[in-house]
């Protein structure tokens, strides 16, 4: 998909300038999915096992995604929705539990980072914490994570996070 990058916001913290905020207007991207319910750590790895099977079987290759719809701090554990995806091009043939979506193009805020001992939740907050400081907000759909490795196999994720924003 292509990005614009539109403003690289400096954000003071603590007395100390951090440049790892950044907000981009992204295009409109296609991905494959499948919606899994439930705690995060228990649903992600098998719906991504089933992705992958079926973009194996479809002989795709794409970005890898985790969309998450629900706030963690609201919604019960149990009653979580996030979409294990993958983008794909237009005219991709789906069936059973995979569909199609589309992420609307749009302002986001992005940092990347790497996630070490599955601790995926430190980055988000202090993200979110960090974004609060800024001029913006939270705007509408699905936060989400793209993956630059398979954290299996390394033992580590390497990751960007994705905002969708709004100017306050």
């Amino acid at each position: 998909a292509e990005e614009t990058i539109l403003i690289v916001q400096i954000i003071m913290i603590n007395g100390a300038q951090t440049v790892d905020v950044k907000i981009i207007q992204r295009a409109a991207q296609q991905v494959a999915f499948i919606r899994m319910i439930g705690p995060y750590a228990e649903v992600i790895g098998p719906g991504f096992e089933r992705l992958m099977a079926w973009s194996d079987a479809q002989q795709l290759q794409g970005e890898w995604l985790a969309l998450y719809w629900d706030n963690p701090d609201i919604t019960p554990p149990a009653e979580l929705k996030t979409d294990v995806a993958m983008t794909v091009p237009e005219g991709t043939a789906v069936s059973g539990d995979v569909q199609l979506q589309v992420i609307p193009a749009g302002d986001y805020a992005i940092r990347r980072c790497r996630v070490e001992n599955d601790d995926f939740e430190t980055p988000w907050r202090a993200f979110f914490t960090d974004l609060a400081q800024s001029d913006y907000q939270f705007g509408t759909g699905a936060c989400f994570e793209r993956y630059f490795n398979n954290g299996k196999l390394d033992g580590y994720w390497d990751i960007e996070m994705v905002i969708p924003v709004t100017r306050k």
